[in-house]
């Protein structure tokens, strides 16, 4: 994640992962209130998620029922985290900078999936999956052998944050491609989707970017640049994903 200010860059990630979603998200209608007070107080946050709710957003409704769910003192707590830009500073590492992105060796890479801070209030987690379709092979070269199995494949890999169990931010990149039962032979295309109820944030991605990764690795990889403005703050984050005949092999927010 490259800082477009003088701030310290962990700080910047910091934003009570409300905003570490912030290198999470892409901008959704009703999300981008810097100059009011939505989100400000427990009342005008559930307003706002009443507001979204009524505009047709079904996630929404996830996200408002968890928040119900909190005790007064909860939302209170919530509030807090999520105006704060100076907690969960140890989130960083979650989403900062890999120098040489390049340069990862995706057979041995470990995919991190949990990070915690506000002594656990606030939650960075990551949910990988995949399916498959077994199907009939289509081209002539498909074709040319008769014993060859081929899978329709999609494979995705999220990352989410949640402040006291209730789910503020997540940003998906996936992929969908076609393999043997020992390669990836072609990829469809890559996607991306993201859900954002910081209210006073806004976010875009880049367009998605898929290939087939080169030998010995051989996996369908998809990537998309996430960019972010929180409380007159710039960042960006590069988020991938890359999958094999087995499946979800490894992915970063980074």
């Amino acid at each position: 994640m490259r800082t477009t200010t003088k701030m310290n860059r962990k700080r910047l990630v910091g934003v009570a992962v409300a905003t570490a979603a912030a290198i999470t998200m892409a901008a959704m209608p009703g999300s981008a209130f810097a100059d009011d007070t939505t989100g400000t107080t427990p009342e005008a946050y559930e307003s706002y998620l009443v507001e979204q709710v009524e505009l047709g957003d079904s996630d929404a409704q996830e996200t408002l029922d968890q928040y119900s769910a909190l005790s007064d003192g909860d939302k209170e707590q919530f509030v807090d985290l999520l105006n704060d830009p100076q907690r969960g500073q140890e989130l960083g590492d979650f989403i900062s900078d890999v120098s040489d992105v390049e340069s990862i060796d995706e057979e041995n890479y470990t995919t991190e999936t949990r990070k915690e801070a506000a002594d656990g209030d606030v939650v960075l987690e990551a949910t990988l999956a995949v399916e498959e379709t077994e199907t009939p092979p289509t081209t002539e070269e498909e074709l040319a052998d008769p014993s060859a199995r081929y899978y329709d494949r999609s494979a995705w890999y999220s990352v989410s944050d949640t402040i006291f169990g209730v789910k503020v931010t997540t940003v998906k990149i996936g992929v969908n491609y076609r393999t043997t039962s020992s390669r990836v032979v072609k990829v469809y295309n890559g996607w991306a989707s993201h859900r954002n109820y910081v209210p006073f944030a806004d976010f875009s991605n880049s367009p998605v970017k898929e290939w087939i990764s080169a030998d010995p690795a051989n996996n369908a990889t998809a990537e998309t640049i996430w960019q972010g403005k929180w409380a007159g703050f710039s960042w960006d984050a590069r988020e991938r994903i890359w999958a094999d005949q087995s499946g979800f092999k490894g992915g970063y927010l980074k």
